[in-house]
Parts: structure tokens; sequence; C-alpha cells
């Protein structure tokens, strides 16, 4: 795919905000309440109204500047810097999330002849927070990564031989024992919200079955490469194909330095990152990096190296 159809794609995901809050506003002005509810208390009742108009000019304005500025930096974006990516996911999600918010109150209150009547959409609520993230991820994905002006990857150094058609696997996990006990306090906080707030006890219940899901993280390497996955059935996975390696080392992973905790996209490249302390860090063909939390790591990265140093034999 070239660079100008990445850009091209990216531009039409940033213009999906504001053509779906214009597009709403002129579907269902006519069938909304006025004033609009736009805040709502812990109890799903509405709390807070705002004159239809007045709302409608305030996201529009907001979302249409974040577009442009979001379809500045996908302009701007190169194969030199990853900045003008950075800034384009990031202006890209400001532009979404109004939006997004903006288009599940007005579908919430289709119909609704008064703005007391309209319940707490929390379904939409969710769709709307998450869908700006899914955006911003696939224009940071769709426009050209960094190249470092640089100097080839030094050769992979390895303690082991294999053999022409010998297969060898590696795994190792890496788990939070933050993230447990943060997805069981949620659990617990879960029970009595249910009887009193049971919107909250929805969210407080989801969270919790996220964070018990990603606090272990599983590192596979094999003849394919190498898989990093979360949770018991290990999914979501992200491979790193083995020709695309050009060397591997265990490093200690520092969660800022790689943007927090998750998996993280930076200037510095990918990571997959559970907690601090030791990983695999793979030094990729492009010059950008892909860093994964692991205990025991060094056995895993001679693993990569032995299998990227017998790929470059054979394909001689």
């Amino acid at each position: 795919m070239t660079v100008r159809l990445r850009q091209l794609l990216a531009a039409l995901v940033v213009l999906q905000a504001p053509l779906w809050a214009a597009g709403t506003a002129l579907l269902l002005r006519d069938h909304v309440p006025d004033p609009l509810p736009t805040h709502w208390n812990l109890s799903g009742d509405v709390d807070g109204t705002s004159g239809l108009t007045a709302f409608t000019v305030v996201v529009l304005s907001v979302v249409m500047a974040a577009a442009v500025v979001a379809l500045g930096c996908v302009v701007g974006a190169s194969g030199r810097t990853a900045h003008a990516g950075l800034a384009a996911a990031a202006a890209t999600w400001v532009a979404g999330l109004p939006a997004a918010l903006y288009v599940a109150t007005l579908a919430a209150s289709a119909n609704a002849g008064h703005a007391a009547q309209v319940r707490l959409p929390v379904g939409g609520v969710v769709l709307a927070t998450l869908l700006p993230f899914v955006a911003a991820f696939v224009v940071l994905r769709l426009l050209p990564a960094e190249r470092p002006a640089g100097l080839p990857a030094a050769p992979p150094v390895t303690s082991m031989t294999l053999a022409d058609g010998e297969h060898v696997v590696w795994v190792g996990r890496a788990s939070s024992r933050p993230l447990l006990a943060g997805g069981v306090l949620l659990a617990l906080s879960a029970v009595p919200l249910w009887f009193v707030v049971w919107p909250a006890a929805l969210v407080a219940g989801a969270w919790a079955l996220v964070l018990a899901w990603v606090h272990v993280l599983t590192v596979r390497v094999d003849d394919a490469g190498v898989a990093v996955s979360r949770g018991p059935a290990r999914w979501p996975r992200v491979r790193v194909p083995l020709d695309d390696i050009a060397a591997a080392e265990a490093d200690r992973v520092e969660p800022l330095r790689w943007g927090g905790w998750g998996y993280r996209l930076t200037t510095r490249g990918r990571a997959a990152v559970a907690r601090r302390g030791p990983g695999i860090v793979l030094t990729l063909r492009d010059g950008r990096r892909f860093a994964a939390t692991v205990d025991r790591p060094e056995a895993g990265a001679d693993l990569v190296n032995a299998l990227v140093a017998r790929l470059s034999r054979t394909a001689r």
C-alpha cells in the first residue's frame, strides 16, 4: 500500500466524525426534544439540558476544528517521522469523542416528548467512548511509521545453533498483581452498586472482567516469529513475523518509557506492557522496535536470534 493511499484512507477515517455528527443533526433535528438532555445522574435520570441549536453548534465547532487539525497532520505525515501520525491520531480522538457522544445523545432522545423522558443510554455511551479510540488507532496504523536514518541492525547474537527443519518453541508469561487486584476490587464493588445504581454496576463489572483478563501476558517464540497474547484464551494476539525481526535482546521494560501499561504505540515502536521489569525487546528490520514484558526473557531472546540466524543462513 502506497503512502498516498494510506494518507487517503486515514483522511476518510478522520472525516467520519464530522460527517456522522452533521448527518445526525440533519436527520434527527425535528425528532428530538428541545432542550435536549445532556447530562444524567448516577440513577440514570436527566439532571442537565441544553438548547438543541447551541449544543449542536458547540459540538460541531469542536469536531470540525479537531478534524481540520487531524487532516493537516495526515497531509504532513511522511515516512521520516511518526510525530505527525501521533498528532493525527490524537486529533482524531478529540474529534471523535464529542461526535460519538452527540450521536448517542440524539439517538437516545429520538421521538421523546420531553428531555426528562430520555434514559441514560449506557450501551450507547460505552460504544461512543470506545469508537474514538478505534478510529485513532486506525489512523495511527495507516500513517507511515517512523523510519530512522540509521544504521543497519547489528547481527543477532545467540548461544544456540538450530539445524535446518528443527522445531523449537519457547513460551513465557508475565502477570500484573495490581491489575488483578484492581479487577477483584471492581468486581466486589459491582455487587452493592447493582442494588443502587445498576448502570454503574455494569460498568464496574465490565472493567473488572477486562482487568482480570489482561493481567496475564503470554509470549510465544516459534518458527513463525513472536506472538504476544492476553488472558487465559490467549486473545487478543499480536504476532511479529520472523521475516520482520532483525535481532532480539533481554532488557528491562519501563512502562513510562513505552507510553504506559497495556498495548502501546509510541515513537519508539510498539509494546505490550503488563508490569515493570524484564522483557524481550525486538529490533525490526525497518528500524522500529517491539517490546513485551515476560519473566526470564533471556532464553526467549536467544531463541529468536537463533531463528533469525537460521533464516538468514537458509535464505542465502
